[in-house]
């Protein structure tokens, strides 16, 4: 439980990779900082041990197999609050009593319980991307009514954050993400029509969950940060550049019209954004990640190839189209990857699948959340239909 000088934070996602440094975080900022809720999709056992742990007010779990055992061991660890189901996050963000959502949560299960968090009045710190990609304007807009901030987790975009502190954007020329290239950096599709999940999921620098990690090396994930951080800044696609930066120690980088850079650099960890987050926009003394220049060595640059990473096009292609497009991508990009991980298409056939989704598309403004959640739905159903058709004509192996 929490006291009055330590903030409140609803950690959802808490079993995931960011959730667990989120935890790491909290453990050493004990005194700072206090997990007064949590929630999973599905690790019920998982989610037990952080209670037991933490000892949050409410605990929220999408699936489970055993729903009243479960809810009997979380109140014997002190859980006030047990909210199970498909609509368990978003009630549990409409009721907890926090100063701080932390969004960890994958894919676009993440939109309702931000956005009633914002509306509510509760900063929230964003370390999903689909939810700024698919409903940006809906998110904003919530925010600037109820006066929350949203602030980045992403380390990409935690770096731009951190830069832009007390610049205005129209002093901006352009906008840098790095990027590692990802685990088959330089291959061109021809030669990578027959790659493994295991290797998809070989990532050179981070240790992420499957999607994310897949999406990283398809890039189509830096796509997604190009749309959120057009959403987020306020920036054209066009004053967004990409750039690989192997050893990912600069984290993005600022240029201004005068010709100034600004960047972040730490050695890859993202328990500092993370801390930058949930401190924000306070800087707290810490020892979780140690950079020592000395050990850095060298740094390198080099141009990213938008011909060997289809669904990068992908991504801008339906920045492009705009309305509700990028939520048509960011679903149909889940059920591709859920399909290459199950081995039911071709690594290649990710981005035929999301290819074809966006051929159909039927732009709609991205004005309600039922129109984003419908978006979502229709880009789902096109993204089943083109997974079943390579299924049914066996395209998917070598």
């Amino acid at each position: 439980m929490s006291d009055t000088s330590q903030k409140r934070i609803l950690l959802q996602g808490a079993t995931g990779s960011i959730g667990r440094s989120v935890c790491e975080v909290v453990r050493e900022q004990a005194e700072r900082f206090a997990l007064v809720g949590l929630s999973a999709r599905m690790s019920s056992d998982a989610l037990l041990e952080l209670c037991a742990e933490y000892r949050p007010e409410s605990v929220a779990l999408v699936e489970t197999e055993d729903g009243d055992g479960f809810d009997a061991d979380a109140r014997r660890l002190g859980v006030r609050k047990v909210y199970r189901g498909d609509d368990a996050a978003r009630m549990q963000a409409e009721e907890a009593e926090c100063d701080l959502l932390v969004n960890a949560m994958a894919g676009n299960a993440g939109m309702l319980p931000t956005l009633r968090a914002l509306e509510r009045g509760i900063d929230v710190a964003l370390a999903n991307k689909e939810t700024m990609v698919s409903a940006g304007p809906i998110m904003s807009a919530a925010a600037t009514r109820s006066g929350a901030a949203i602030v980045p987790i992403d380390s990409e975009h935690s770096a731009i954050f951190q830069c832009l502190t007390g610049a205005r954007i129209e002093q901006v020329r352009r906008i840098w993400l790095t990027t590692s290239g990802g685990p088959f950096w330089g291959r061109s599709p021809s030669e990578l029509g027959c790659v493994s999940p295991a290797q998809a999921l070989d990532h050179p620098r981070w240790k992420m969950g499957p999607k994310i990690t897949v999406d990283s090396a398809t890039l189509l994930n830096k796509g997604l940060e190009v749309i959120e951080a057009q959403r987020l800044f306020g920036v054209s696609a066009g004053q967004i550049e990409i750039i690989r930066h192997p050893e990912h120690v600069i984290h993005s980088l600022v240029e201004f019209v005068d010709g100034s850079f600004l960047a972040q650099l730490s050695v890859p960890d993202m328990r500092l954004p993370i801390l930058y987050a949930l401190s924000y926009p306070e800087r707290v003394d810490s020892g979780l990640v140690q950079t020592d220049l000395r050990e850095i060595g060298r740094l390198t640059f080099d141009p990213v190839n938008v011909d060997f990473y289809p669904c990068l096009r992908l991504a801008y292609r339906a920045l492009h189209l705009g309305g509700t497009a990028p939520a048509g991508l960011c679903a149909a990009d889940e059920v591709a990857v859920d399909a290459f991980l199950r081995e039911w298409i071709s690594f290649n056939e990710i981005s035929e699948v999301i290819s074809e989704v966006l051929d159909k598309w039927v732009g709609e403004p991205t004005d309600s959340i039922e129109r984003v959640l419908e978006a979502d739905r229709l880009a789902r159903q096109l993204a089943d239909e083109a997974v079943s058709a390579r299924r049914a004509g066996e395209t998917s192996c070598c």
